[in-house]
This record gives C-alpha cells, structure tokens and sequence, in this order.
C-alpha cells in the first residue's frame, strides 16, 4: 500500500495549481471589472487568463490518463468522508476541464477563436457554426463564470479539508492531507 501518490501525479497536480489558481483570479478581476474593460491591460490580461486556462487543461487532461494507470493511496475517513473526497474531486477535474472548454466555445459561439498574445488558435468553423445557429454565446459566457465561482468555492473548501486532515486529525489520518501531494522523495519505488 502506497502513503503517497506518484511523483508524476504529484507533479501534475502542483503545475495545474500553478496555473489554475492565477487563471481564477485573474478572471475573477475581469468579470467583476477590476482591469478597465476594452483597454490594452484587460486585453493582455485576457491573453493571459487563456493561455492558463488551455494550458492547466492539457496538464488534466493527461493527468486522468495517469491517474487511470497509477497506484493511489487509500482515503482514510468514515465511509460518508470518502464519499465527499471522491465526488470533490471529482467536481474539481470536471470544473477544470469544464471552463476551458465553455470559455473557447464562448470565443467561437461569437463568431472568431481566441487569440493570445496574437497565436491564432483553430476556429473549429463546423463547431463556430453550430454555435453561432444557435446563439450559444448568450448562455456559454455565464456557463464559464459561475463555472469560476463553483471552482474558486471548492479550491476554498479543498484547501480547508486538506488543512483539517493534514495538522488538527490525528496521526493516523495524516497521510490523507497535505503529505499525500508533497514534493520530495517517499522512500518507496515509484
């Protein structure tokens, strides 16, 4: 049995943090008007915000494959604790992968692809024109923000579970917060 999750994983959950966490914030900022809209800094932060936001969706994208294929520790907890970790995180990976998307498709849903720092991304036109048919816009834009918020809401909540299990649990239940994702060498093969 395994304490810890794999240096691969362990890797790909901390650059996705990285990137996520900024992401959030910096869309959080532009949603509630905290860069002047249409100007050149809300322009360069919007490039910004996508590029983390495609690129924190690459890195989970590959970490479900290596999550299929790796080892993981057990969750220690009462049957209705293992039950709330699981559906957390399992709230997280959709979240994460769900804003990206709903963001993209907000772009071409009006009619043009992101593009940041001028790299032109793929329009994807069948999908561009499907979405513009249908107005899609109207209803991805909102879809992406209180998509923001639940994330943020549950990073909050993740962040405080993973402080519970990891300093006020008892010890039998410290392998379970924050040592099971901590960087460094576990003393086992990996």
């Amino acid at each position: 049995m395994i304490e810890r999750y794999p240096r691969l994983m362990r890797l790909m959950h901390w650059s996705a943090a990285a990137l996520i966490l900024p992401a959030l914030l910096i869309g959080l900022a532009l949603a509630y008007k905290l860069v002047v809209p249409d100007s050149p800094a809300a322009d360069w932060w919007t490039d910004v915000h996508v590029l983390l936001g495609l690129s924190a969706l690459g890195i989970m994208l590959l970490r479900i494959i290596v999550a299929l294929r790796s080892a993981k520790p057990p969750i220690a907890g009462t049957r209705t604790e293992v039950l709330a970790a699981r559906s957390a995180h399992f709230a997280l990976y959709l979240l994460v992968i769900m804003l990206p998307l709903s963001g993209y498709a907000g772009w071409i849903a009006y009619g043009e692809a992101p593009k940041p720092f001028g790299i032109p991304l793929p329009k994807f036109e069948p999908l561009a024109t499907f979405l513009e048919s249908k107005k899609a816009g109207e209803w991805l834009w909102p879809v992406h923000e209180y998509a923001g918020l639940a994330l943020t809401a549950l990073l909050v909540i993740h962040v405080a579970a993973v402080v519970r299990r990891s300093w006020l649990a008892s010890n039998s239940d410290r392998i379970d917060g924050l040592n099971r994702m901590r960087a460094g060498p576990t003393g086992q093969s990996e």
